[in-house]
């Protein structure tokens, strides 16, 4: 077994029987996309996704970017995590790139900013940071042990307040030998020296972390340590056309908390689970206070994961009001009923629908968008729309709407162990 710094740092982490591997990605934080699917036709014919990628480089030019997988297509694999990032670089040749390997926290007037990740390559470097009651920052500063600085805009960016989480690029190579540190230009100026390390190469996910596959739809956990604190990583891979929407780190809306992911300690305490907001979703990093107990060995649970598929459907509606429709359609192999619809007023209609949601099922479907401006009544146990309710023009006689991302429950439990001797 090689040796590396999850080995060190957490010691001897069982790793499991190798899986068929595969070129793809699970990352949520870059645009570039390129899917080739079928569509399932049926409740038993399953879509198959050709995934092929033409560079490693990211884009990153939308503030309102919620999900992305990347996907690195090859015939002889290298795999590099970036830890803060949540990336897994696929590739056939191996590049040398240098990674942050733990967060940096730093003090900003009353506020506080932790700069979560650092990814730098040939092609370009790319930062990740996070701040709380600061003013959000357009740039920063990387300075190189010559003296030559390299100016990082932010690319991608969410915030609240003075709360903000940000995406900082680079495109092109920035040299990285010796000493470097990072300058943020306020008053007064913040000058933060940082270490970037080469990336660990794997040639399998397993190696990279404990890897577990559930219901077509595999997971590796991968452990790291940060003071006294364990950080663990999830990353994804399937073959199907949608995009992890949550890890079980917030949970379903409505769902018991025994949904939710969830750390017990050798003598089954359950652990605080503490998470760093990161540019996109979903939360894929989390954190939690490693125990006293003189043997250790941790247990991780997944019981449910959320997800939203890429597929639409359009559906044509009466808007008179009907008590026994009983109008089906399926939307991503799941199958929907309209059940009625009632005319709230002369210029609002609601749907009631039916999702045949199933809690002993693989997987369930519990959500869909519109195409238009609703509202909707969720279920008070399962949290599956009962009723879609949106305005109609005055007089109209029929309307055209479409339906998509439907949010699908995907049922595990994918369970981890992490020993600590």
């Amino acid at each position: 077994m090689r040796s590396n710094n999850l080995i060190e740092q957490l010691h001897d982490i069982p790793i499991p029987p190798d899986i068929r591997q595969r070129s793809q990605l699970g990352i949520e934080q870059a645009m570039l996309e390129q899917k080739a699917s079928n569509r399932r036709k049926s409740n038993r014919v399953k879509r198959r996704m050709s995934v092929c990628a033409a560079a490693l480089v990211f884009l990153f030019l939308s503030v309102d970017i919620l999900n992305h997988n990347y996907v690195w297509a090859g015939i002889q694999k290298a795999l590099q995590f970036v830890p803060g990032i949540g990336v897994v670089k696929e590739e056939n040749l191996l590049s040398e790139r240098y990674i942050l390997k733990q967060p940096i926290s730093l003090s900003m007037g009353e506020g506080s900013i932790i700069i979560t990740g650092i990814l730098s390559d040939e092609e370009m470097t790319y930062m990740t940071m996070m701040g709380e009651n600061t003013s959000r920052l357009e740039q920063v500063t990387i300075v190189n042990e010559q003296g030559i600085e390299y100016t990082l805009k932010s690319s991608t960016a969410s915030w609240s307040g003075e709360d903000w989480t940000s995406g900082f690029w680079y495109k092109g190579k920035l040299d990285t030998n010796g000493n470097m540190k990072l300058v943020i230009d306020v008053e007064p100026i913040i000058e933060v020296p940082v270490t970037l390390s080469i990336a660990e190469s794997y040639s399998s996910y397993p190696e990279i972390g404990e890897t577990v596959t559930i219901n077509g739809v595999s997971i590796t956990a991968i452990p790291d340590r940060i003071g006294e604190k364990a950080r663990i990583s999830l990353v994804a891979r399937h073959t199907e056309d949608f995009y992890i929407t949550d890890y079980g780190i917030h949970g379903v809306y409505l769902h018991d908390e025994s949904y939710k992911l969830s750390v017990v300690d050798i003598i089954g305490q359950k652990l605080t689970i503490e998470t760093i907001r990161g540019v996109s979703n979903p939360q894929s990093e989390f954190y939690f206070t490693l125990s006293d107990e003189a043997q250790k060995r941790y247990t991780l649970t997944l019981p449910e994961i959320s997800v939203s598929y890429n597929s639409a459907v359009k559906i044509k509606l009466l808007t008179e009001a009907q008590e026994h429709l009983n109008q089906t359609f399926e939307i991503a192999g799941f199958p929907v009923t309209i059940t009625k619809t009632e005319k709230v007023s002369e210029t609002r209609i609601r749907v009631y629908m039916d999702f045949h949601y199933n809690e002993g099922a693989a997987a369930s479907l519990y959500s869909l968008n519109i195409d238009r401006s609703s509202m909707a009544k969720l279920n008070e146990q399962t949290g599956v729309i009962e009723y879609i309710e949106f305005d109609i023009e005055p007089e109209s006689k029929q309307i055209n709407v479409k339906l998509n991302r439907p949010g699908v429950i995907i049922r595990g439990p994918w369970v981890f162990e992490f020993p600590e001797q």
